[in-house]
């Protein structure tokens, strides 16, 4: 079983879907309750966009692991992604009750709480995360949007640049800078982000 879970994952991190979906399955054909191999296919799915079915699989990995806490942190973006915000919430908090220093679920409990606009409850989830790992590009990213909401620009955009430095040909990242740059009425600046943000 070990062995096809481990070449799902190195053939999913390949880009190799349809062959990663084919040896995760022949892991849950051997042993159909393997959390792991029902988690990889989740994240075929996923990864596909087929968000319903893997909902179902990243249910089957946490009926089959109740303790596996990537599984809840997976179906909390999934649930996200179908825009149930409240269930979304429920499985981030499931997977920090089982560990409250999982970066990946802060941010998107984080994510949620930003989508229900509740946005100093989501400012805090993302500073922890960043306090948990602070090179997570797309959380400084997500901060900035989160402290535009607040009005609080001069700190959105050191926020945005602090994003930039990690990730620098990310476009959002552009776009961030030149949204703050321009509520600070810093407009020529501005222009220059906006065109690296179209690069």
């Amino acid at each position: 079983v070990s062995y096809w879970d481990g070449k799902g994952l190195v053939l999913y991190e390949m880009g190799r879907l349809r062959e990663a979906m084919q040896a995760y399955q022949e892991a849950v054909n051997r042993s159909p309750d393997h959390a792991p191999a029902l988690y990889g296919i989740g994240n075929v799915l996923y990864t596909q966009e087929k968000y319903k079915s893997a909902l179902d699989q990243y249910d089957k990995v946490v009926k089959s692991d109740p303790h596996f806490v990537k599984g809840w942190d997976k179906r909390g973006n999934v649930l996200g992604e179908m825009g149930k915000f409240s269930l979304a919430l429920d499985s981030y908090e499931q997977a920090l009750r089982l560990d409250p220093s999982y970066a990946s679920a802060w941010h998107g409990k984080g994510s949620v709480l930003y989508q229900l606009e509740h946005f100093k409850e989501a400012l805090q989830a993302y500073e922890q995360a960043l306090q948990l790992n602070p090179k997570m590009a797309s959380v400084l990213h997500n901060v900035s949007l989160v402290l535009m909401q607040l009005h609080r620009y001069p700190e959105a955009l050191d926020a945005a640049e602090s994003a930039l430095r990690l990730s620098p040909n990310d476009p959002d990242n552009w776009q961030r800078k030149a949204e703050a740059l321009r509520k600070l009425r810093r407009i020529k600046e501005a222009r220059v982000a906006e065109a690296e943000a179209v690069r």
